[in-house]
């Protein structure tokens, strides 16, 4: 995937914004990993174990997911399946520590991931499924 992942691209967007010299911030590197600790990350589905470590060694002060890993493999979403929970509680030595607060709106995140697998599962709002009823179309 290259690093474009959204947990990946959201921390090096930030960094990008933080260090930019012409930016509004102008921060050095060392000035922005302080600033990373200020910062909460949000994402709509548990990260991935890289992610999750990623997250840690920013070190943002707080992590935030809607679903699940464990949602999302029982829908059919293929996964390794160590939790971002795992990942956090074998980070202790990290000199930061980071809140992770799983779960928050799952209600809202899980049908976004939840019709990719059950044709019988409405799509998402905006969409309608194809003749063939395998995917969903944009209206």
């Amino acid at each position: 995937m290259g690093g474009n992942i959204g947990e990946i691209a959201a921390i090096k967007n930030c960094t990008a914004i933080l260090t930019d010299p012409h930016g509004k911030y102008r921060m050095t590197a060392a000035e922005a990993q302080v600033a990373f600790t200020d910062l909460t990350l949000y994402t709509n589905a548990e990260s991935c174990p890289m992610c999750a470590s990623a997250i840690r060694w920013a070190g943002f002060r707080e992590y935030v997911y809607g679903t699940s890993i464990d949602t999302l493999i029982q829908k059919g979403w293929g996964q390794i399946r160590i939790s971002s929970m795992d990942i956090f509680e074998a980070s202790y030595d990290l000199p930061s520590q980071s809140r992770l607060m799983g779960g928050i709106l799952a209600n809202e995140t899980d049908p976004y991931f939840l019709w990719q697998y059950d044709p019988s599962y409405p799509c998402p709002s905006g969409c309608s499924r194809t003749k063939s009823g395998s995917s969903c179309t944009s209206s």
